[in-house]
């Protein structure tokens, strides 16, 4: 759902360029990090895999889910953008949006691994599991479409052209779009959100069941 499906060459170069660099510095960071805990390496890889799937499983709107939240709660924030990121980048290399927008989508997917990850452990992980992960999933889903309106609305000129361009002639032609963004938005993220907060739950209840130390903190990142 967050990401942005455009091809290259709409988005002002200074954004998506900004957007591969903090990506970049990200994923570095996160490799980094999991030098020293090598045995996640598959979980990490099966995470990828498993939101690869999930967004190719049809809701009958033009959404689809990605478990970056549910990644974050379950591998840690970086693991779980590390995850994602190499989500986007399989999704670029097969037309999945463009390969300069890889940076922008990895963080727009990746804010709610970091988003859900942070707050998952901030709240106490595994002593109310589910609650934690009811307002951790929540609150990132709400920060990644929060963070997609942004770039639509620092994208300008760019991408007001591409998808707005019968509005050049109207007062405040960005501005209506943006509107127009929203209102067009606003039910397929209301599905996508409760999709995805009742996969996550699911999800989070089985893990648990089969191995239940993994949300204990020996187990995450």
């Amino acid at each position: 759902m967050s990401h942005l499906h455009i091809s290259d060459g709409f988005l002002p170069w200074w954004l998506w360029l900004g957007g591969l660099a903090l990506t970049l510095g990200l994923v570095i960071l996160a490799l980094h990090r999991l030098q020293g805990r090598r045995r996640l390496v598959p979980a990490v890889a099966v995470m990828a895999a498993v939101g690869l799937a999930a967004m190719n499983i049809p809701l009958g709107l033009p959404v689809h889910i990605n478990l970056a939240a549910l990644a974050g709660i379950v591998l840690g924030p970086l693991n779980g953008f590390l995850a994602m990121f190499i989500v986007n980048l399989f999704t670029a290399l097969i037309g999945h949006g463009g390969l300069t927008v890889l940076g922008v989508n990895a963080l727009l997917v990746g804010s709610e691994a970091l988003v859900a990850g942070m707050v998952f452990s901030a709240l106490g992980g595994a002593k109310r599991l589910l609650s934690s992960t009811a307002v951790s999933v929540t609150l990132a889903l709400l920060v990644s479409l929060l963070l997609v309106v942004a770039t639509a609305g620092l994208a300008g000129g760019e991408l007001t052209a591409m998808v707005g361009h019968g509005y050049h002639g109207e007062t405040g032609g960005e501005t209506v779009f943006l509107g127009r963004f929203l209102a067009l938005i606003a039910l397929p993220a209301a599905v996508w959100l409760a999709v995805e907060l009742a996969v996550s739950l699911l999800a989070v209840s089985y893990v648990n069941k089969i191995k239940g130390g993994w949300f204990a903190g020996g187990d995450r990142a």
